[in-house]
């Protein structure tokens, strides 16, 4: 007793549970943070920006024909200079990502003198992602499951995606809370890193049969048909007939430039 305690822990490296906590972020940040993004863009119809976006990867896809590409740069870079400069950060770090993937999956064909249309794939590729990257960042997700029932897709596949994504907004949460958890918890060096791991992804997997359970037991009790009834669109704005117009412009300069050729 005369003699004074110190307890010094042993260092362990954390850097597990930090790239889980980024992860996690990420995500949620993706999922919740987005439908604050104000400004013309979220004017135009949802459904408006998602049948633009598949018809421009489409015409994009069918091209070989360099000018109509080059006009599709100019029409995506433009539209992304709408945004603010984190969103337009956002989006050419994934544009960017899969650059790196594209480019790693052609280089064989490169090396092997079989390449002479790579750069051309690649930027069609590119181009494709940038559109795609593009309608996310401009659109919110629950903006995204009302476009698909106004494109009349089955409800099936709009239930589907509607819980998904509140899923993973969901559970995503407590996920997070449970590696707060641990990380608060962990003291010293621990040994038994994966043990931790998995009796989070046990704890998850016991979770998300809860809620499973409770979102059929509430969908029972409300009488739910399987049938998505969305309010009546508005009349048409300015904004949606300019990118209706826009639409139009490219795909007369698809067949006029015969790009399918």
């Amino acid at each position: 007793m005369a003699v004074r305690e110190r307890y010094e822990p042993r260092r362990d490296k954390g850097r597990y549970l930090e790239k889980s906590l980024l992860a996690v972020l990420g995500v949620l940040a993706a999922l919740r943070d987005r439908p604050g993004e104000s400004g013309r863009r979220d004017r135009v119809r949802p459904e408006l920006k998602l049948a633009s976006t598949f018809m421009l990867i489409l015409l994009v896809s069918l091209s070989r024909n360099s000018l109509f590409i080059e006009a599709a740069a100019a029409v995506e870079l433009g539209l992304l200079c709408l945004f603010r400069g984190e969103v337009i950060a956002r989006v050419l770090r994934k544009v960017a990502a899969a650059a790196v993937f594209a480019a790693a999956v052609f280089l064989p064909a490169f090396l092997w003198g079989r390449g002479g249309n790579v750069l051309f794939l690649l930027g069609k590729v590119l181009l494709a992602v940038l559109a795609a990257a593009i309608f996310s960042a401009a659109t919110p997700w629950t903006s995204v499951t009302e476009a698909f029932s106004r494109l009349r897709v089955p409800d099936v596949f709009v239930m589907t995606l509607d819980m998904t994504i509140k899923y993973i907004s969901l559970l995503g949460g407590l996920v997070l809370n449970m590696l707060y958890a641990l990380k608060l918890r962990s003291v010293g060096r621990n040994e038994r890193k994966m043990h931790s791991l998995a009796a989070i992804a046990g704890t998850l997997f016991l979770k998300s049969r809860d809620a499973a359970v409770t979102q059929y037991q509430a969908m029972e009790c409300r009488c739910f048909s399987g049938t998505y009834r969305i309010t009546r669109a508005s009349a048409w704005s300015p904004f949606d007939a300019g990118l209706a117009a826009l639409d139009a412009v490219l795909a007369a300069a698809f067949f006029a430039l015969g790009a399918w050729r």
